[in-house]
């Protein structure tokens, strides 16, 4: 199971937001390579990067930070990339920039013959975000909210090969509430692919309680505010995120 830190860039800075709310955010480095730096020497797998600003447009929009993490990156970690991916062009082009996995939502929920194509031409390359909101999927960089049967879309997608679904809970994001793991388990149950869940995590307790479950497809948790604001302390706690990093459940 890995621990993956949120770069969020809003404007070229690493932000946070809460709730999803484009409007309410916080700078946590004008820098967005220096923040990896400080954690890319403590056995950090993967980390997921999100054009906040291009998710809004429907185009990249944060390509000068993009980059830099990239250069600097230099294949010593994977990186998943999301956030007004929509076209085949964009994709080939993160790809030929070296990111590892492209993150797909708007498009791919509302396009699923496009999502079938670019996971058979990528083939496992490509992750689905799923962002849930009183069970309903939120698209446009969470400005609007899509009808569909979740279950059934779930039935079509595990035919794709992609490499993993992220499961986000809008109402935990950034408020460090924990992760609503009952919440997880309905929505991982019907998921045969690897699962990454996100939204909410607070604390080490949080990391535990999801790890206990001994959930075959679970992946990851993507470490957002928790770390920022240091309610999981890379630093102080390394043998924790050593752990359960290296560790898979298979």
């Amino acid at each position: 199971m890995l621990l993956i830190p949120a770069i969020d860039i809003k404007n070229n800075n690493c932000v946070r937001l809460e709730k999803g709310n484009i409007k309410k955010f916080y700078i946590f480095s004008k820098n967005p390579t220096l923040v990896i730096n400080k954690w890319i020497n403590y056995n950090i797998k993967r980390f997921h990067l999100i054009d906040l600003d291009g998710a809004i447009a429907g185009r990249p929009k944060n390509l000068l930070s993009i980059k830099s993490i990239i250069n600097y990156t230099n294949n010593k970690v994977e990186l998943q990339i999301g956030g007004g991916i929509r076209d085949l062009e964009t994709i080939d082009y993160y790809f030929d920039l070296g990111v590892n996995y492209v993150i797909l939502g708007t498009k791919a929920i509302l396009d699923l013959k496009f999502l079938e194509n670019v996971s058979f031409k990528n083939e496992y390359k490509i992750i689905l975000a799923i962002d849930l909101k009183n069970f309903k999927i939120a698209i446009n960089g969470w400005k609007n909210y899509y009808k569909l049967n979740l279950y059934e879309f779930f039935k079509k997608v595990n035919d794709f090969p992609i490499e993993s679904i992220i499961y986000t809970d809008i109402k935990r994001d950034g408020t460090l509430k924990g992760l609503d793991v009952d919440m997880f388990l309905k929505v991982s149950k019907n998921i045969d692919k690897p699962a990454i869940i996100s939204g909410g995590l607070s604390n080490y307790k949080d990391i535990e309680k999801i790890f206990s479950l001994q959930k075959k497809n679970l992946l990851g948790i993507i470490c957002g505010k928790s770390i920022y604001s240091g309610k999981i302390n890379i630093y102080k706690n390394i043998k924790k995120v050593n752990y359960f990093n290296k560790y898979y459940i298979s």
